[in-house]
Order: structure tokens, then C-alpha cells, then sequence
């Protein structure tokens, strides 16, 4: 007897039978830093370090990371969205805290990405068999990349790693100069004689000197001096209305922001129209910068980066308006100004626009004999001791205070004049001959300088740091003489300001 059941049921599982298709998945997985969708992780991670600059390994490696400081790093950036230059420097304290390690998003392939054997896929070619929870031994599939399409990407990684490794080395040289101090140094010479029948005084006021101009920047970071700054209303308001009154020079514009600090002028910037602004700035503040930004919204404007503006590249060739607070004390006690003019000269474009774009330096004689004796003649008598060495020291460091306008005894002289468009660094190394014409009998005790700052445009804004004018936060810069001196209204004092 023929069992034609078990035939027929044997013809169908021979014929009928077959093996189910599976289709390719569809991109799914985001990038930590853009809104491109990979296949998997290991396409993302590539896409990462060649577009982005972030080596996933290099980065969990330098660190030292655990599995679970690694799970904490991609949460942080899954719901922050830091930018990838943060990782150039961070020390990973950001993402410390425990709730990062809850998902951002459910079953993230990137907390499951075995970046041990990651070298080895690479080498072999496996993008497309590498398992993302490191078990390989269901592998179904393979993908073979033309040897040219190969080493192509090699060549991506090898620049991006090349490109980091710069970039480490420059953060560690600006570290080392990080700490030291700025001081004030110059030497301050009076000297008398008869010039005419008038008895006209003839001083000298002598080796004014600024400081290194990379040894500042830690002084930047600590919160206290962004407070004085952001309170300081003349200045900020100046900028915000120079800012904000001339906005047809910002709409649709690429805008550099050259110490950026909290990033107040960039938010300006920006809301006076910018398509762009890039923010620069050394310090640590950066961080802060970075918070300030995406807390108003602004990140899809405004990005900022740390670093010197000597040294880091910018994600445009040129730009069309530069903005800087960089004024120091006695205008030029801080340096930033080289900055600021390197970053000039290297990408600003023709007819680009300097905010602010002049400035200039006044002194003023004036006559304080309290003053005088609280910072020089104390050092006569000191509990019952001679220290008149000390004087001889302190008589050379400038004093930043706030001065009387009653104090003033002479007429006002201009000792420079920048045009920000046009000047060079070499013309902050100057030496000015300039009189004071004295305006009443009594002790002259010390000379104060100040500084104007223009936006000269269409619709202008200034303000001034002068003794007569509002006060600011950089006061005044006084310059006491040694011994005080005898000056009759009407004369005339000839200086030297030199070696600057």
C-alpha cells in the first residue's frame, strides 16, 4: 500500500519551502552630534571622527572610562548636545552625575558598542559583520569595500587623528601659561627744570610696560570678574546699542566673537540678525558660555569654542564682523588687542566691519595728598621703622582706583589714537610726547590715564573711562610720583609716555 500522504507531505517541504528574506534595516540610529541616521554604530562612530572629530575609542581610552563612565558619556551627549570640540579638553566631570545613566533613547546601540575590538574590525574590513554587543557568533551577513573606498576612509581617520593630537598639544601649551599672573611694570621719572621765562615744568613719565599676552586667561575664569563686567552698564550697554542700533551690518552676517567670555555680545549678535557667530574664548568660561547659549535658544546661531584665537581653525574661511571686549586697564594692561587684529588680518573680509572700531589713550595730572601719603609715605615710618626701599618698588606698579574729578589739575592730553581697521600690532610699542597745562596752584601727586572707546557707523556709540564721565568697571590707572611736586596754574608739563 502507497502512503501518498507522506509523499505529498515530502514534496511540500521539498518544494514549497523557503527561507524567509530579510530585509536591510533602515538608518535608525542618530549621531551624537548631528542629525544624520546610521544603519548602526560602527558606520556612526566613522561618520563621528571624520565629520566631527570625535574618536569614540580615543577619547574612552584617554579617559579611562568604565562601562558605566561610558554609558554616562553617550547619555550626556544624547540629551545635552555638546559640542564635539568640548572633547578636545574635558575631563569628563560634566557627565558625573547618576542620571545619566538612564537611556536617552531606549535600546541605543552605542551603550552596547564593543569599542575594544574596534581596531581589528576596521583592519579587516568588517564594517558590515561587526555585532555591536561584541558576539560575532550569529554573524549573517558581510560587506566588502573596494580597496580604494578603503583606504580612503583610513586616510579620513589618520587626518582626524592628527588633526586631535594638534590640537592637544596646543591646549597643553596654552595650559603652562595659564598660570602666571599678569603685574603692571613701569617706571615713573619726574624730573624738573626751567624751560622759559614762564618757569614752565619739564617731567618725563617713562617705561610703561604691558605684560605677557597669553597669561591672563585664568584670571578669566573665575566668575567674580563676569559679574563685574556684565554689571557694568556703560560698557555693556554701549555694545548692546551699537550693537543693536547698526543690526543692517549683522542681518544674515558671519560675526566672530574674539573672547567671548559668558557670550553676551554673540547673543547680541544674534539677535540683532546674524546668520552666524562663532564665539572664541581661552578660558573655562566657555562651559558656562556653551549653557548660556542653548538656555536661550540660540545654539542653532551661536557656537562656541575654546581655545586662542591664534590658534584654533574656525568652521568658515571669512567673516564679516568682528566683535571684542578687549580693553584692559590703561587700554592696553591685557593684550587681548593682538588678538583681535591677528584675527583681523586672517578672516575678516574686505570691507568687513571692527566693533569698536577706534580708540584712544588720555592722561590728566592730578593732586591727592591723603592719597599720596597712604600709598607712598607710609613706607617712612612703619610701627617706629624706616622701609623707604619699599617705596622705590611701589612707586613703580600702576594703581587701578577710582579718582575724584575734583583731583584733576590739569587739562586732558591724547596720547594715541587707534583706527581698529587699519592699525598693526606694531604701533602698540610707542613712545608720545604730550603736555598737561596745569589749572591751579597746589602738589602735584600723581598722573591717571583713561581711555575712549568709539563705534564710529552709521549710527555711533562711544562712552569713556575718564575721571569726569560715568564710572566703569575699569576705573582709572594712576601712576603716583615719588615725591609729590610744586606746579603753578598755568604751567605747562611736557611728558614723555614711552616704551610702552
Amino acid at each position: 500500500m502507497q502512503n501518498d500522504t507522506d509523499d505529498s507531505g515530502s514534496d511540500f517541504c521539498e518544494e514549497e519551502w523557503e527561507e524567509p528574506v530579510t530585509d536591510a534595516p533602515a538608518p535608525s540610529l542618530i549621531c551624537l552630534f548631528c542629525d544624520v541616521l546610521h544603519t548602526d554604530a560602527l558606520t556612526m562612530y566613522l561618520h563621528c571622527k571624520q565629520e566631527h572629530g570625535f574618536c569614540l575609542k580615543e577619547i574612552a581610552q584617554r579617559l579611562r572610562l568604565d562601562d558605566f563612565e561610558y554609558i554616562k558619556m553617550i547619555n550626556y551627549i544624547r540629551s545635552q548636545r555638546p559640542p564635539s570640540q568640548l572633547f578636545v579638553s574635558t575631563d569628563g566631570a560634566v557627565w558625573k552625575d547618576d542620571t545619566y545613566l538612564k537611556p536617552v533613547i531606549p535600546d541605543d546601540a552605542l551603550l552596547q558598542f564593543d569599542i575594544e575590538g574596534l581596531e581589528d574590525d576596521l583592519s579587516e574590513g568588517n564594517h558590515g559583520n561587526c555585532d555591536l554587543t561584541g558576539d560575532k557568533s550569529h554573524v549573517q551577513e558581510s560587506v566588502t569595500l573596494p580597496r580604494c573606498e578603503y583606504e580612503g576612509i583610513l586616510s579620513c581617520l589618520r587626518t582626524a587623528e592628527e588633526k586631535v593630537a594638534l590640537l592637544q598639544h596646543q591646549l597643553t601649551h596654552a595650559q603652562q601659561t595659564m598660570d602666571k599672573m599678569r603685574t603692571f611694570v613701569q617706571d615713573l621719572v619726574m624730573t624738573t627744570g626751567q624751560t622759559d621765562a614762564s618757569s614752565a615744568t619739564t617731567s618725563a613719565l617713562q617705561s610703561l610696560s604691558c605684560g605677557d599676552d597669553s597669561s591672563y586667561f585664568m584670571s578669566y575664569a573665575h566668575h567674580a570678574i563676569h559679574d563685574e563686567m556684565l554689571k557694568d552698564r556703560v560698557r555693556t550697554e554701549s555694545y548692546r546699542d551699537a550693537i543693536l542700533q547698526n543690526s543692517a551690518l549683522f542681518r544674515d552676517k558671519v560675526v566672530l566673537d574674539v573672547g567671548c567670555g559668558t557670550g553676551i555680545l554673540s547673543m547680541f549678535a544674534a539677535k540683532a540678525g546674524a546668520r552666524s557667530v562663532i564665539a572664541v574664548d581661552m578660558s573655562d568660561v566657555v562651559y558656562q558660555a556653551m549653557d548660556i547659549v542653548r538656555e536661550n535658544k540660540l545654539e542653532t546661531v551661536v557656537s562656541v569654542i575654546r581655545g586662542k584665537v591664534e590658534e584654533v581653525s574656525l568652521p568658515v574661511d571669512k567673516v564679516d564682523v568682528i566683535i571684542s571686549e578687549w580693553m584692559g586697564y590703561f587700554l592696553l594692561f591685557e593684550s587681548m588687542l593682538d588678538s583681535v587684529l591677528y584675527a583681523r588680518d586672517t578672516w575678516l573680509v574686505e570691507g568687513g566691519h571692527m566693533f569698536p572700531n577706534y580708540c584712544s589713550l588720555s592722561l590728566v595730572a592730578v593732586s591727592n595728598s591723603r592719597k599720596h601719603r597712604e600709598r607712598i609715605g607710609f613706607w617712612q615710618d612703619v610701627y617706629g621703622f624706616q622701609m623707604s626701599c619699599m617705596a622705590s618698588v611701589v612707586v613703580k606698579e600702576a594703581v587701578v582706583e577710582t579718582v575724584d574729578p575734583e583731583d584733576i589739575i590739569s587739562t586732558e592730553a591724547t596720547v594715541k589714537e587707534l583706527d581698529l581697521n587699519i592699525c598693526s600690532s606694531a604701533e602698540l610699542d610707542f613712545t608720545s610726547d604730550f603736555s598737561l597745562k596745569v589749572t591751579k596752584n597746589c602738589l602735584l601727586t600723581a598722573v591717571v590715564g583713561s581711555f575712549d572707546i568709539r563705534f564710529d557707523l552709521q549710527h555711533p556709540v562711544s562712552f569713556s573711562t575718564s575721571a569726569s564721565q560715568r564710572s566703569t568697571h575699569w576705573k582709572q590707572t594712576s601712576f603716583y610720583l615719588r615725591e609729590p611736586l610744586a606746579v603753578c596754574q598755568g604751567e605747562s608739563l611736557a611728558l614723555l609716555l614711552c616704551e610702552f
